[in-house]
C-alpha cells in the first residue's frame, strides 16, 4: 500500500518541477507568442518570454511566423519590421533618510510665534527577485513561389524545420 502512495507523491514531485513550455500561445498578457492580421498578407507576430534571452526570444518569433506564413499556405515570409524590447529589474534593498525642519506657528490673545525643531524621515525600498523579460515584434509580410533575395527573408519550410531542431 505504500508503495503506490509513494509512486504518486514522486510523480507529482517530480512534474511540479519541470519546466514550463516556454514555446505556447501567451494568454492575458502572458508570456508565449501572439499574432494579429493587418492585411491580406501582412501580421504582426510577437513572442515574449521570461529571462534576458533576445537571441532566443527572436527564435521564437521567426518560429512563430514560418508557422503562420505555413499555415496561410504561403512558401516565404519578409520581415517588414522589427522590435526588440529587453527589461531586467534586480533585486536589492534601498535605505535613506532625510533630515528637515518642521515650523510650527501658534497664534493667541498676544501674538504669533513661530518655533523649528529638526525632523528625521526614513524611507526603505525592498525588491526581491530579479526578473528580466524579452520580447520581439515583427511585422512580416506573407508570399508564394519565389522568394524575394533583398530584404530579410525567410523560407518557412526551412525556418521551421532548422528552429524545431534546436528547440528538442
Amino acid at each position: 500500500m505504500k508503495t503506490p502512495i509513494l509512486a504518486l507523491m514522486m510523480a507529482v514531485l517530480i512534474s511540479a518541477c519541470a519546466a514550463p513550455e516556454v514555446y505556447q500561445p501567451a494568454s492575458d498578457g502572458g508570456y508565449g507568442y501572439r499574432e494579429s492580421q493587418i492585411a491580406d498578407n501582412r501580421y504582426r507576430v510577437s513572442f515574449r518570454m521570461r529571462g534576458d534571452t533576445q537571441f532566443e526570444a527572436m527564435d521564437y518569433a521567426l518560429l512563430r511566423a514560418a508557422e503562420l506564413t505555413l499555415m496561410a499556405d504561403h512558401d516565404w515570409f519578409v520581415v517588414v519590421d522589427r522590435q526588440v524590447d529587453g527589461e531586467k529589474r534586480e533585486s536589492g534593498s534601498k535605505l535613506g533618510a532625510s533630515r528637515t525642519r518642521e515650523w510650527e506657528r501658534s497664534c493667541g490673545l498676544l501674538g504669533c510665534s513661530t518655533r523649528s525643531r529638526p525632523s528625521t524621515t526614513y524611507s526603505a525600498e525592498i525588491r526581491s527577485g530579479d526578473r528580466a523579460e524579452s520580447e520581439v515584434i515583427l511585422e512580416i509580410r506573407l508570399g508564394k513561389g519565389v522568394r524575394p533575395t533583398e530584404g530579410d527573408s525567410y523560407d518557412a519550410l526551412e525556418v521551421r524545420e532548422t528552429l524545431r531542431k534546436r528547440e528538442s
